[in-house]
């Protein structure tokens, strides 16, 4: 019976190191784990730090070509020019030509659309 008692002493005391020794190591994931946050979060801060510094070096140019954008005015009319101008330059048409060949395309569509609905001659 005391061989017995002794083995179940031996198994206590190693269940009883395993699951120290288990502890121990989840201590140890868990120091690592804020190690490498307070790493990442030193990286992220000194990122952030570097770029809030080119912001602002480059903020100054930034301001000085979109303000160059904002001053011309944009209207309707500079799109459409620009856009005729562009059409032209392509197709080596200009935009009336082209306005002139749309309404022959429309007069084309209404002769056939007629054509379809007039009834066969027999």
């Amino acid at each position: 019976m005391s061989n017995l008692l002794d083995q179940a002493k031996t198994i206590l005391t190693v269940a009883q190191d395993t699951a120290k020794t288990s502890i121990t190591a989840g201590f140890g994931v868990y120091g690592t784990i804020l190690d490498g946050a307070s790493k990442s979060s030193d990286k992220a801060t000194q990122l952030f730090e570097s770029l809030v510094e080119r912001g602002t070096q480059v903020e100054p140019k930034l301001k000085e070509k979109t303000s160059g954008l904002f001053a011309k005015k944009i209207t309707l009319d500079s799109i459409e020019s620009k856009a005729q101008s562009i059409t032209s330059r392509f197709t080596g048409v200009q935009g009336s030509k082209l306005n002139e060949v749309e309404a022959k395309i429309d007069q084309l569509t209404v002769m056939i659309s007629e054509l379809k609905a007039a009834p066969a001659k027999v």
